[in-house]
């Protein structure tokens, strides 16, 4: 403590007692996870008011530094490191006077070391923890170490945290009833599984420790679970009616599926086939109806004068458009002629020749009365 009495000393000498200065009141220091805050208050509104914060640190060679301001607080969380002891006293300044430093002479000595013979001793509080019941009469425990879990949060001086707690072996204690028990977590995660008084309501925990850095840990609660119950034969059954149930309907949907496809595949197909099919028919077009050649002929007559006649010819190639005439109206029916013909008189043909190599067929025309 000889580096703390030269700084107190050094402070001492800074300052000047003015009877007419009141030092500041209520002064303290609120140091949890990393986060300090030191605040106080003044007995009357004085003009030209200020603070002069009077900081050091023990650390060899010992750090001094002074901090003015005209708040009624201010933010310590840069003192943090678990391998240090710091103090602080807070001095009202009021036009060149200056009171006596407050809380005391000695001020606020504080550090998150928890063997440091200082005043306040600062700690972290326990993160959350999930107790959960197990079989056999235990409970499992589970939280993030501390050390990981204050730094990862801080917006300043993260790095600088993470690296001065970087050692993850940190030491716990969990009380349970009247039993305690110990254990070291080196991982990110601490667990632990622990034994249980069966013929308790609840199980609670309350857990203690400190971080590889010294810095203790403390629970703001108990942390409790209820006794681990197996489930009961009826919960059984019902899980295996409704697991029956299921099973039996996915069963039977299948079989349906199955029957389905054997039964009626081609009909399947044929509706598949013919969807389609009738889509791309065409529409129904006029039939095309094709114009014979008219072969034009001469019709003499019995006295020699001819006249244009109109010759058809069947698409088919089987002559006119006429049947064939018959020539004997009194033919005998029984004949045996294969051909009877029509009741219609036919007529005799007759060539006429219209010029070299071009003949006409025509019929003869009744004759004439005189």
């Amino acid at each position: 403590m000889d580096s703390f009495h030269a700084v107190f000393l050094y402070f001492s000498c800074m300052t000047v007692v003015a009877s007419r200065v009141l030092p500041p009141m209520n002064v303290t220091l609120h140091c949890r996870n990393f986060h300090n805050v030191l605040k106080w208050s003044y007995p009357e509104d004085t003009t030209g008011l200020s603070f002069r914060l009077n900081i050091g640190a023990y650390q060899n060679p010992p750090d001094i530094r002074t901090w003015n301001t005209s708040a009624l607080q201010a933010d310590l969380s840069f003192l943090s490191d678990p391998n240090d002891s710091y103090y602080v006293a807070v001095t009202a300044v009021v036009n060149g006077s200056e009171s006596e430093p407050a809380p005391s002479e000695d001020g606020i000595t504080f550090s998150y070391f928890h063997e440091n013979p200082v005043e306040t001793k600062c700690y972290l509080d326990l993160p959350p923890v999930n107790v959960t019941a197990q079989r056999d009469n235990k409970v499992q425990i589970s939280f993030v170490n501390p050390s990981v879990f204050y730094c990862e949060k801080m917006k300043k001086n993260k790095k600088k945290c993470l690296k001065d707690n970087g050692s993850k072996d940190s030491s716990f204690k969990v009380k349970i009833l009247n039993q305690t028990h110990s254990f070291t977590c080196e991982e990110r995660v601490c667990e632990n599984t622990l034994p249980v008084d069966a013929a308790q309501p609840e199980h609670c925990v309350n857990i203690t420790g400190q971080t590889s850095q010294g810095t203790l840990v403390k629970a703001k609660q108990l942390y409790c679970a209820k006794p681990f119950h197996e489930p009961s034969q009826s919960n059984f059954t019902a899980v295996y009616v409704v697991s029956a149930i299921l099973a039996v309907a996915t069963f039977g949907v299948i079989l349906f599926m199955a029957y389905q496809k054997l039964t009626k595949p081609t009909n399947s197909i044929i509706k598949i086939w013919e969807f389609p099919k009738s889509l791309s028919r065409p529409m129904n077009t006029p039939e095309s109806v094709t114009v014979d050649h008219v072969e034009c002929s001469k019709r003499v007559s019995h006295n020699g004068d001819m006249s244009n006649v109109m010759e058809e010819e069947q698409p088919n190639g089987e002559g006119p458009g006429y049947m064939v005439g018959n020539t004997d109206l009194h033919e005998d029916p029984d004949s045996g002629d294969e051909n009877p013909g029509s009741g219609y008189e036919k007529r005799d043909t007759v060539a006429v020749e219209l010029g070299p190599d071009e003949l006409a067929k025509g019929y003869r025309g009744p004759v004439a009365p005189e």
